[in-house]
């Protein structure tokens, strides 16, 4: 349950596959990118779809935001958005090639030819083995109209440097808490709220209907706050910010907000919010059961939908049955038995801040990210360093065909 528990919560936050930020090329290939880290998937690991859900209208205690201008709104913060540079930058590059390649009369063979031939006048000189196989099932792939693979193209070497997946994920986040801080900063000015140096505000937001709570002011100036904040998705995004910023993800331990909560709980909401639209926290729960307003039990009522879906395909014929201890076990405690996965962040003089961490995004919290790009320019020389090597060892070696020719010749002199 630890695993569907992680998958279906990080698929709450929208994590979306790295075709989300892919484009499609001539022949209809799409790039795709491999990280080193997990891929978050769309469906979950038990079957149904946790995406996001609608907020075209925001309605809480007679609040309504129906239109949202791009100035008041925070921007989507889905962290597989970090690699969009480097997937435009390869399918501009994989274009290119493709299409020089397509001059030839035999495109296949000439692809083979200028990595595996050193007598051709196309050979490419510089790579490795394990480059040279890379870019000959990319070419070949784009060639045919499949999908190509950015993980360790020598492209990405020569554009980028290199990539890794914790300095992309850290500069996404602090671009991203920065452009979110510029919209706080926007909508408080707009509407008129100034926030005191010694006033100790904190923005909470709830892991179920994504309302942004004021705390730390007096109810008047809580109101204004969260009538301005909470617009559109604002308050989706901030929370799918504030977990992206684990602490966790760079191996240090997280504050205790990334830590308490009832996750199972969490997730059990949004998959039955997401399966039948109703709110589980309002459901009548009697003798450990929870009924729907129409009086059937839930789960039984989880069971049908779940089953349409399978029947079209769109969820896996077990997947349900991974729900039903956690559903048990809220059913039978009550809903109030388990605290919830509230996030949150402070606003000190203009910033948002992380509560309880050094390894932040806020104002005085970021002397640690130059020493991961310090950490990681000190990878990159020794990587480039290895393949240096490797490519002057590999220089001296016959290819494969080469290889294959030396024993034939063998052969016959034999």
């Amino acid at each position: 349950m630890e695993e569907i528990r992680t998958q279906i919560t990080n698929n709450i936050y929208s994590y979306k596959t790295a075709s989300s930020v892919s484009t499609t090329n001539s022949n209809k290939a799409r790039t795709t990118v491999k990280t080193d880290k997990t891929t978050q998937t769309e469906k979950s690991t038990a079957g149904y779809d946790t995406t996001e859900k609608s907020y075209d209208t925001y309605t809480k205690e007679g609040l309504t935001r129906n239109t949202v201008t791009e100035n008041d709104s925070f921007p989507d913060c889905n962290p597989i958005q970090s690699l969009a540079k480097y997937v435009k930058a390869f399918n501009e590059h994989y274009e290119k090639v493709n299409e020089e390649n397509k001059k030839f009369a035999d495109p296949k063979q000439h692809i083979m030819e200028k990595y595996y031939n050193k007598k051709s006048p196309y050979y490419v000189e510089g790579l490795t083995n394990a480059e040279r196989k890379i870019c000959v099932e990319n070419e070949t792939n784009i060639f045919d109209g499949y999908d190509i693979h950015c993980l360790y193209d020598p492209a990405d070497m020569e554009e980028f440097g290199g990539s890794n997946v914790f300095v992309r994920e850290m500069e996404y986040n602090q671009e991203t808490r920065d452009a979110i801080n510029d919209v706080v900063n926007h909508l408080f000015r707009k509407n008129g709220i100034v926030i005191s140096e010694d006033t100790a505000l904190r923005l909470t937001v709830d892991p179920y209907d994504y309302y942004i709570h004021a705390e730390g002011v007096d109810e008047e100036m809580a109101g204004r706050i969260e009538a301005a904040l909470n617009q559109g998705k604002n308050g989706y995004n901030l929370y799918q910010h504030i977990y992206s910023c684990n602490p966790q993800n760079y191996n240090e331990t997280p504050p205790d907000q990334y830590l308490q909560g009832d996750r199972e709980k969490m997730v059990l909401y949004h998959f039955v919010d997401k399966l039948t639209g109703l709110d589980l926290r309002k459901l009548e729960n009697r003798d450990g059961k929870y009924y729907t307003p129409d009086g059937e039990e839930l789960w039984s009522a989880l069971e049908k939908k779940y089953a349409d879906l399978v029947a079209e395909n769109k969820a896996d014929a077990f997947g349900l049955g991974e729900y039903k201890a956690a559903y048990d076990r809220i059913a039978k405690n009550g809903w109030d038995k388990s605290t919830d996965c509230n996030l949150s962040l402070d606003y000190k003089n203009g910033y948002l801040c992380d509560i309880d961490m050094e390894h932040g995004y806020g104002q005085g919290q970021t002397e640690w990210q130059d020493r991961v790009r310090e950490w990681y320019d000190g990878v990159k020389a020794e990587e480039q360093k290895r393949r240096r090597e490797t490519i002057l060892r590999e220089a001296n070696e016959p290819t494969a065909a080469e290889a294959l020719n030396l024993q034939e010749d063998n052969q016959q002199n034999v």
